[in-house]
């Protein structure tokens, strides 16, 4: 009998994360819908760069919106995934948006510059090309950590940004984990299909978010004062 109900606890626990998995994955396509749209329907060409702009305008607040969500467990809070989900996004929207938008821009300046050395076929165009290509990867980073630390706590953007810089090169073990993991994400989407990312957006994003949570941590514990960090539900 014990072991009935156990089995039959550990079957509802599994149930619950799963659906809370699901429905957050189906909140983070229908609040990001736009940009999947564009990225459907439009070729990534230069043309095309003001499409993909804008598009992605709402990605910012998405993403940290989903990552705030997948830090704060189904017992912790007494409103339902979707209103957390809504509240969190709508709190955050501006906060969110004064991080994130600079941040796009530079990455789409970035974009360009690399379309623009991949056709000089010069070893300068080449090694340009190159740095190029790791300042992305670094500013995808810079940028996942400025919208995990702006959704949580209440800081000015250049304490967010400067706090983003300070974690990706004294916290590396982190940092690494979460080019591994975005690495890999990417790897499923070039051998399995572009598609899969619509599926797996919460997966990946509590991985980063269960990797980054020392972070945050670290941030609670020595930079501001308890009453400064955004609440954790309701």
């Amino acid at each position: 009998m014990n072991g009935s109900q156990y089995e039959m606890g550990g079957f509802y626990q599994f149930s619950k994360y799963t659906s809370w998995l699901l429905l957050l994955n189906f909140l983070f396509i229908i609040s990001n819908l736009l940009a999947f749209l564009v990225f459907i329907l439009f070729i990534p060409t230069i043309s095309n760069t003001i499409f993909y702009f804008f598009a992605l305008i709402p990605t910012g607040a998405a993403v940290s919106t989903l990552c705030y969500c997948l830090s704060i467990s189904p017992d912790q809070t007494n409103i339902s995934v979707m209103q957390q989900f809504m509240k969190t996004y709508r709190r955050n929207f501006i906060d969110v948006l004064k991080v994130w938008l600079p941040i796009l821009v530079v990455f789409f300046i970035f974009i360009i510059d690399i379309q623009y050395f991949q056709q000089e076929l010069t070893v300068f165009g080449q090694i340009m090309n190159g740095l190029f290509l790791v300042l992305l990867l670094l500013l995808t980073v810079f940028a996942l950590y400025c919208l995990l630390i702006v959704v949580h706590f209440n800081f000015r953007v250049r304490d967010v940004y400067r706090l983003a810089v300070y974690y990706m090169f004294t916290r590396i073990k982190i940092t690494t984990g979460n080019i591994g993991i975005g690495f890999l994400t990417l790897t499923g989407m070039f051998f399995i299909s572009d598609f899969i990312i619509l599926f797996t957006a919460s997966l990946v994003a509590w991985f980063i978010t269960m990797n980054s949570s020392p972070v945050l941590e670290d941030i609670r514990a020595n930079f501001i004062k308890e009453q400064a960090s955004k609440t954790t539900g309701e």
